[in-house]
């Protein structure tokens, strides 16, 4: 067979980002209405516009630079292509556990030889014995972030050398799964500007925006969160000029000025964030570059001032995660800090002209109904513009799952219950959360829609006005202005699916 032949070090790295598909969205009992709505005036099954991630091309581009023969595929835009090479990488970001499994399936189908990896977010949130029975066909999972272990894998597998020295990687000996060293991360400035020509950037197939990554990790520690171990402390930046730098390179050689900036907190601490705004408008904005972008944010780093060069330097929308609307609540989160402060930074943002997504988590220990309706009245009150739950979901790699029984909690993933609630009672009082709001938009992905919007040359107010349409006809479909305003916005994106 023509597989035989092929080079061990041949790499291909399967992406893919389809938003608003991800099949974990119904079982965290996130609204399917208005998906569903927007997939059907296109004609389609599913929203399937596909967009670039970071953390491929980032990867990419290490490699390239040590001298691997690596190639980037998305298996939603390049479905029909043949994974066949020697080496088949699987990005994470933003795929479930179905996804992975039917990437891997495809690659042993072209190439049988073929050695599968596995990385990113989700080698992290669920537990790599899980996922290995789960995905059968997966050989190895790269623990964290992946340059230098991919690298060195890629390298042993070439020569033929064992991996029990390569930092950083779960891999199965006779059915049982070996955990490596973990490797630490390697500096910011090491990783250095993504080729994105190695994902076929620039593309009349995609939305002209892109993802850019100006720091790794996060210097808070919510109970919660995974992503909070999975980057090591301290936070490490890249200089404000690279970044800079990267924005101006992509303006000016891909064409490309919208961003969406991808760090686990861009607001923090918010003098670095200041700073690179100040820098963006400097440099770019007062230039004539019309720059534009989203981000994730925190309420306890926003300001009137940072929100203003935020605005000034091109934000478009914020993602931000308010969580619970109960003082008690975020206490034992570790978020720490007043909910009130969200409804002035929601009022803030509305009067500068920045959209405003609001994200809670619903059943964490110690949940209650109660506690659920003081978040859906933050919410009622503050009025973002789109607001999104999540189920509370036990994943490894967290304080609460290091501490079960100080939480009082057992279970893993979306089953579990504690002292006060269940994950059935949490997903009801998802339910009551949504129709106690009348002054949002459910739509999960609000900030990041918003961002692709922009993209499209849509205003803010454009934008705004297309989330109050869509909300309006889930409730009631009969509404003609509201179907012609969101019908204009299918046609403009429907190119892309």
């Amino acid at each position: 067979m023509e597989t035989t032949c092929k080079i061990k070090n041949s790499v291909l790295i399967v992406t893919g980002f389809a938003p608003l598909r991800l099949p974990q969205l119904a079982d965290m009992g996130m609204p399917t209405g208005p998906i569903s709505l927007l997939s059907k005036m296109a004609g389609k099954s599913t929203l399937q516009f596909s967009i670039p991630t970071v953390a491929p091309a980032v990867l990419a581009t290490f490699l390239a630079r040590h001298g691997i023969d690596v190639q980037v595929t998305d298996c939603f835009l390049d479905g029909d292509r043949n994974y066949d090479a020697g080496i088949v990488g699987i990005s994470s970001t933003f795929m479930g556990i179905e996804d992975v499994a039917r990437i891997a399936k495809k690659a042993k189908h072209d190439n049988p030889l073929s050695v599968i990896v596995l990385g990113g977010p989700l080698s992290w949130s669920v537990l790599p014995e899980d996922l290995f029975k789960a995905i059968p066909l997966l050989d190895y999972i790269i623990m964290r972030e992946g340059e230098q272990t991919f690298l060195e894998l890629v390298r042993a597998i070439d020569t033929g050398t064992g991996v029990e020295g390569v930092a950083g990687l779960v891999f199965k000996d006779h059915g049982i799964a070996v955990r490596t060293a973990t490797r630490q991360g390697i500096e910011c400035e090491e990783i250095g500007q993504p080729d994105w020509k190695l994902m076929g950037i620039p593309s009349k197939r995609r939305l002209p925006v892109l993802p850019v990554e100006t720091s790794r990790g996060c210097p808070f520690n919510c109970a919660y969160c995974s992503e909070v171990t999975y980057w090591d402390k301290p936070v490490r930046y890249r200089s404000v000029d690279s970044v800079v730098k990267e924005l101006k390179y992509d303006m000016q050689e891909l064409g490309v000025n919208t961003f969406r900036f991808t760090d686990s907190c861009f607001s923090a601490p918010p003098e670095r964030c200041g700073e690179l705004c100040d820098k963006i408008y400097d440099t770019c904005v007062s230039k004539g570059m019309p720059v534009k972008w989203s981000s994730y944010a925190r309420i306890s780093n926003l300001s009137e001032a940072l929100l203003e060069k935020m605005k000034r330097s091109g934000c478009v929308a914020l993602d931000i995660g308010v969580e619970s609307g109960s003082t008690g609540m975020l206490r034992s989160m570790g978020r720490n800090y007043a909910p009130e402060a969200s409804i002035n930074i929601a009022r803030i943002a509305r009067e500068l002209g920045i959209i405003t997504n609001f994200n809670v988590v619903v059943g964490f220990p110690g949940e209650t109904q109660e506690s659920i309706m003081c978040t859906a009245e933050l919410i009622e009150t503050a009025a973002p513009d789109t607001f999104a739950s999540f189920l509370f979901y036990m994943a490894p790699n967290t304080r609460v799952d290091g501490a079960q029984s100080r939480f009082r909690v057992e279970g893993h993933g979306l089953t579990w219950k504690h002292d006060t609630m269940t994950s059935d009672q949490a997903q009801e009082g998802m339910l009551a959360l949504e129709a106690h709001i009348k002054h949002s938009a459910n739509f999960p992905g609000g900030e990041y829609f918003a961002c692709y919007l922009a993209s499209l040359g849509y205003s803010v107010d454009e934008t705004r006005k297309f989330y109050k349409d869509i909300t309006s006809l889930v409730r009631t479909p009969g509404d003609e202005q509201a179907l012609a305003s969101v019908n204009r916005v299918v046609a403009s994106i429907s190119r892309y699916w």
